[in-house]
């Protein structure tokens, strides 16, 4: 059966969780992403496959670092063991960030900016899950629904930051940075500013030392957010995954 639209692939994945063993999952899932007519369903699929069946955000991170061993010529120069940790956060945060589609199509209601669920998946990264999964299964089951969705909202506000007034402060250093290093086409500022924010807004490390530079010093602000954006861009290159092996060649099948 082919998959056309988001509510096709819901039902697909109601059905692919409900199956016992974690291959059948992964070789299911697999098979109907390639199912699927139209973008959007296939980019659902996939996540959700990430995210829901083949381990999330660990998973992700094994891949990138296999990788990063099999590049000659690395994007990106990582000097010490603090920058090399620092790019594994700002990667896993891009991972994190790409799973907040998952959540927002599964709970489209949901109270909470992009950067405040990212900071739930990679905190509380299972219970999101375990909530996520609940909600599919549930199939629209009103009651199971909205006490799934109820659960991640909660998630989502025991992680406040107690810098939270100011990231009105955070997107303008972002988007006042990138204007004076003069690198993008006016309509990809502001889309390229929000993610910086992002990146910074999803750790209670770079919020507020970039807070702590704005008030001191904006030219070590703007080094840092310009460091940021250049380990973020080496990151989005390893995202690149091929594209859905057929069945029996399928990675990572326990």
């Amino acid at each position: 059966m082919y998959i056309r639209t988001r509510e096709d692939a819901m039902e697909t994945l109601a059905e692919i969780l409900d199956l016992p063993e974690r291959r059948d999952q992964i070789i299911q899932s697999t098979i109907r992403i390639m199912l699927c007519l139209e973008v959007e369903p296939r980019l659902f699929l996939a996540d959700c496959q990430a995210l829901l069946i083949e381990g999330g955000l660990e998973t992700l991170r094994a891949r990138r670092r296999e990788a990063v061993e099999a590049l000659e010529d690395l994007p990106i120069v990582v000097e010490d063991p603090a920058e090399d940790q620092m790019f594994e956060e700002i990667a896993s945060a891009l991972d994190a960030l790409r799973f907040t589609d998952v959540v927002r199509q599964v709970f489209p209601g949901i109270r909470a900016e992009r950067w405040q669920i990212a900071r739930a998946i990679l905190l509380y990264e299972s219970g999101v899950r375990e909530q996520v999964s609940s909600a599919v299964r549930s199939r629209g089951e009103d009651r199971r629904l909205n006490a799934a969705r109820e659960a991640v909202e909660g998630m989502v506000s025991a992680l406040r930051p107690s810098w939270s007034d100011r990231v009105g402060a955070i997107r303008a250093a972002c988007l006042e940075t990138l204007r004076r290093m003069d690198v993008l086409e006016p309509d990809r500022l502001h889309q390229e500013a929000d993610l910086l924010f992002e990146l910074f807004a999803v750790s209670d490390r770079r919020a507020p030392e970039l807070l702590e530079a704005i008030d001191a010093d904006f030219g070590r602000a703007q080094d840092q957010i310009a460091r940021l954006r250049e380990m973020a861009t080496a990151a989005k290159a390893l995202q690149s995954e091929p594209p859905p092996s057929p069945p029996g060649t399928i990675r990572d099948v326990a």
